[in-house]
This record gives C-alpha cells, sequence and structure tokens, in this order.
C-alpha cells in the first residue's frame, strides 16, 4: 500500500482491505516524519523516516475507522496538517460494528 509522507501532509488511499497489509512509506519532504495509526486500542507506528527515505511497514488490519499521523516533534507536525483517515469495511448508521463484505 503506497504512502507519501510530504511536508506536512500524508497521502495514502481512503479505503483499505482486511489482513496483512503491507505499507511502502516514502518520505517525499525536507524533514524526518514517522507514521503512526490508531483505532481504538490496536496502534503502530513506524521508525522515523528521514526525507527521501522508505521504510516497509507489515501489519494485519481489522475492519473499522483509523487515523493516521506524524506524531514528530511533540505534534509538531500533526498541528502543521500531517494527519489522514482511513476505513477497512462499513458499518451500519447507528451501530457499532464494522463489516467487511
Amino acid at each position: 500500500m503506497p504512502v507519501v509522507l510530504r511536508d506536512f501532509a500524508i497521502v495514502l488511499p481512503t479505503k483499505l482491505r482486511p489482513g496483512l497489509t503491507t505499507f511502502v512509506l516514502r518520505n517525499r519532504g525536507s524533514f524526518p516524519h514517522d507514521f503512526t495509526a490508531i483505532y481504538g486500542p490496536v496502534r503502530f507506528r513506524s521508525p522515523v523516516i528521514a526525507p527521501g527515505s522508505m521504510r516497509l511497514l507489515t501489519i494485519r488490519l481489522v475492519p473499522g475507522a483509523y487515523v493516521v499521523v506524524c506524531t514528530l516533534l511533540n505534534g509538531g507536525h500533526l498541528a502543521e496538517g500531517m494527519l489522514s483517515v482511513f476505513t477497512i469495511g462499513t458499518r451500519s448508521h447507528g451501530s457499532g460494528r464494522w463489516h467487511y463484505p
């Protein structure tokens, strides 16, 4: 799954499939960045990625809505707009359960 980290944006598809997923993280910015995702109790994070570098991060994804941020500079990059979201599956209005067809 391609992911581009820029100053200050995270670009990736908004709908992903469940299961084992390898994120190909490319830092196209001029500052170091990381890739931190949160979905309820599920949290995963890449090491810091230097400008012009690429890292792989393989995770088993489950259906839900994920928030992705760069946590560098104590949230300074997040404050500059390094935030994105992606979902896996759908959720019926008013339901707490995520489904994947």
